[in-house]
Parts: structure tokens; sequence; C-alpha cells
């Protein structure tokens, strides 16, 4: 049996499992037109990815195993980085082309000659949505070891005496509730946006002159 979870974090798991209906609309309404694309592959494999993750985040923070869950934090960012490249070359097709054969996305050029990089897409992402460069800080953080996976598995004890509790055990015995809210209210904007572009691309399609 794995612990209940604060009503307010359970309210915000809810709210992104429901997320799964949006994400298959998008995907329904992008290949709706019998006419097919490059960038329908790769947005095919984005939003495949995006359900994967979400079931997977829900999983494990249910679980409470924050510790695994956080690092999807950092992948369901990572599809919504890449999948934005698309938007900064010349052309989104070749574009999708080149990472469908293989290629390493921060091998390529954006329309400025810039190479693609992590951080050189967490700087344009961040223009239009300025949250996006301290989440991709703060989740790296979890996929590296680092003082975070310190803290969740450690606790001040008694101040006094200078004593600190450790943790050693499948699950999170010192990670609090308003984090794992912090973190599943993070992966509802990450789908939020992921979908926003899915529609960008649709409204694109149908309206090709524009």
């Amino acid at each position: 049996m794995y612990p209940i979870m604060n009503n307010e974090v359970e309210e915000s798991l809810k709210r992104l499992e429901s997320l799964d209906k949006v994400v298959i609309e998008s995907a329904k309404e992008m290949i709706h037109d019998e006419n097919m694309y490059p960038l329908d592959l790769l947005a095919n494999a984005v939003l495949n990815r995006t359900l994967s993750t979400i079931s997977g985040f829900v999983l494990l923070t249910r679980a409470n195993n924050f510790n695994c869950a956080a690092h999807l934090i950092r992948l369901h960012l990572d599809n919504l980085l890449r999948f934005s490249a698309a938007w900064i070359v010349d052309n989104p097709h070749d574009f999708a082309m080149k990472v469908l054969s293989g290629e390493q996305i921060n091998h390529l050029k954006d329309s400025a000659g810039a190479k693609m990089h992590d951080s050189y897409l967490v700087k344009k992402l961040s223009i239009d949505y300025p949250w996006v460069e301290k989440v991709y800080k703060e989740t790296s953080g979890f996929v590296h070891l680092s003082d975070k996976h310190i803290f969740n598995s450690t606790r001040l004890k008694d101040k006094e005496q200078r004593t600190i509790a450790f943790s050693i055990s499948k699950e999170d015995l010192f990670v609090d509730d308003q984090l794992r809210l912090e973190a599943t209210e993070l992966m509802i904007e990450i789908t939020n946006c992921i979908c926003h572009f899915i529609r960008s691309w649709t409204w694109t399609k149908k309206h090709p002159h524009k």
C-alpha cells in the first residue's frame, strides 16, 4: 500500500492525467488532414513520449518515489525544447527529416546559424516562457547526482544536539507534498506548452498561405 497523497497533490495529479485527452485530441486534429509531412512524424513522436512521461510521473509520484518522478520533468521539458526547435530553423521539414534520420539536434543549426544546444534552446524558448530557464536548471539537478538528492535523503533531526536523520529507502520519507505539488504543476504547464506547439503546427497545415 502506498501512502495517501495530500488532497491538493492528488487533485493536481488528476488534472495532469486529464490532459491525456487533450494530447490525443491534438494528435487527431493534426492527422485529420490526409496530407502528411515530416514534421507530423516528429510531432507524433513528441505526443507519444508526452503520454508515456505523464503516465510514468503520475505512477511514480503516487508510489511515493519522487526521486525518480522528478527525472521525468526534465525529460518532459526536453520534449518541449527539441520540438520547439522546428520553429527557429529555415525549413522545419528538413529539420524533422534530419532528426528522423538520426542526426542529433545539438549538431543542427537554426536560421541564424547557431548550433541548437540545449542551453541555446532554453534561451530561445525562455523569451516566450520565462520559467523555462529556471526549470531546466532545477531539473538538471535531479538528473545528475547533486545537492537535491542529498537534501531529499537527509533531514536535521535536532538543531541543539546537532544531529541529522538519514533515509535509505525505496520511498521518499523526506519529500513534502508542496514539492510534489509544484512538480505536478510544472508537468501540467509543460504539457500545455507542447499542445500549444502542436496546435500551432496544425493551424499552419490548414492555412499554408497565411
